[in-house]
């Protein structure tokens, strides 16, 4: 009887072996590192940054500290720069001078898995240290998009299961390692999936609903049409879809169900975040969805700390209008030099893109507003209505093997093809 009992439980064990391996492999999209405190003190973990990021392929949203480029221009190219009408508000600051530069929005973006430390060094200050061993001093002031992403507690869970809240002011460094295969005491899941748009774009990544819920274990809410309150764990959601009012949402078990009146299921929903680091993120209005399917997250997916490469400085070859081409190492938009770095621009499907360079192919301007970017896996997209891809670029600073500078501006861009 004893050996029947231990036969079938060693089978148990071999049959639920590939299960709880693949649940590790699931987790390897975590943000996980070490918090050092200034007097020493270390914790070790699963770390949620200030403003909710705890995924590798999340963003650090954060204004550069210096633009080196600016001393390579003309007296009359930083005139022509600094010359912007009121309703270009993409761009800050134009407006104002310092050290005699024209100013603008600097924002530097990249996702975790590039970044290897984090060093404060102010109450809303930085060093980002990247995976190539270069630093960038960053800091946020007033601009929405840097909310919380400095300045505020970062959260913990330690390998001794233990939650801890560490003020900013008390942080040293956080650094980042690649998140073990086993974390038994954070056993939930990244939410995944499909979202289609209403021009018939597809985005597979991992998915932020409602700019909040991003695991399988957090709940969607809405009202019934009987005026009652439902909530749903998205493990158990397939689909959602817009109609009328709110939403028609599809469970596991094959049913369908109306809701409606909260932001999760209606216009009122803040966005639907998607993310991959094969090709970026894209941030989608309510008004441009039609259609998200959820899927368990697929182990060994890319989404790991080691899938993200090192860095590398931007280089290429730009052809001009007037056929020349110049190669080199480059500046983007006078700030831009990392291939980890991003182009943002709206898409055709109603959402906005966020593609880091190392995935770009080349680029070309198709109108004042556009710009068509060709990434490396094939895809065609035109992007518009941000710097990055339309009349207001600051232009491309080239850095030739001889060591001499050339600026390039915008205008004068016809064809820009990356080197990697």
């Amino acid at each position: 009887m004893k050996f029947i009992l231990f036969k079938y439980f060693f089978l148990l064990v071999i049959l639920l072996a590939p299960f709880g391996h693949k649940a590790m492999a699931q987790q390897e999209g975590f943000i996980f590192g070490e918090i050092v405190l200034r007097n020493n003190s270390q914790y070790k973990g699963k770390i949620t940054w200030s403003a909710g990021q705890n995924m590798w392929v999340d963003m650090l949203r954060v204004e550069k500290k210096d633009n080196p480029m600016l001393k390579y221009l003309t007296e009359e190219e930083l005139q022509k720069l600094s010359e912007v009408k009121k309703n270009q508000t993409d761009w800050g600051f134009m407006n104002l001078w310092k050290n005699q530069y024209p100013n603008r929005k600097l924002t530097f973006r990249c996702q975790f898995g590039n970044i290897t430390k984090i060093e404060v060094t102010g109450d809303e200050e930085a060093t980002v240290y990247l995976k190539n061993g270069q630093d960038i001093r960053v800091f946020i002031n007033d601009d929405i998009e840097y909310k919380d992403q400095l300045g505020n507690p970062i959260l913990i869970h330690t390998m001794e299961n233990e939650q801890n809240e560490i003020d900013w002011n008390q942080i040293r460094e956080v650094q980042f390692f690649p998140t073990p295969t086993h974390l038994p005491q954070f056993m939930e899941l990244p939410l995944y999936g499909t979202v289609l748009t209403r021009f018939d774009f597809t985005y597979t990544g991992m998915i932020k609903w409602d700019l909040d819920e991003h695991l399988s274990s957090q709940y969607l809410d809405g009202i019934t049409i009987d005026d009652k309150r439902a909530r749903y764990p998205f493990y158990d959601v397939q689909s959602i879809r817009p109609k009328n009012q709110g939403s028609i949402v599809q469970l596991e078990s094959g049913k369908e169900i109306y809701l409606h009146e909260l932001t999760n299921v209606t216009n009122k929903n803040a966005g639907i975040l998607i993310r991959n680091p094969k090709w970026g993120q894209v941030n989608l209005r309510w008004g441009g969805f039609k259609n998200a399917t959820f899927i368990p997250y697929p182990p060994g997916a890319g989404f790991g700390y080691n899938d993200f490469p090192k860095p590398k400085e931007l280089r290429g070859t730009i052809t001009t209008k007037n056929n020349q081409d110049i190669k080199g190492s480059l500046v983007f938009d006078l700030d831009e030099r990392w291939d980890i770095e991003t182009l943002d621009g709206w898409d055709q499907g109603g959402g906005l893109r966020q593609i880091p360079f190392r995935l770009i192919d080349h680029i070309y301007p198709v109108s004042q507003t556009h710009s068509a970017i060709f990434l490396r896996d094939g895809e065609k997209i035109t992007l518009g209505d941000r710097s990055d891809v339309n009349h207001q670029n600051w232009g491309i600073m080239v850095k030739m093997n001889e060591g001499e500078f050339q600026y390039i501006p915008w205008e004068e861009v016809q064809l820009l093809h990356l080197s990697h």
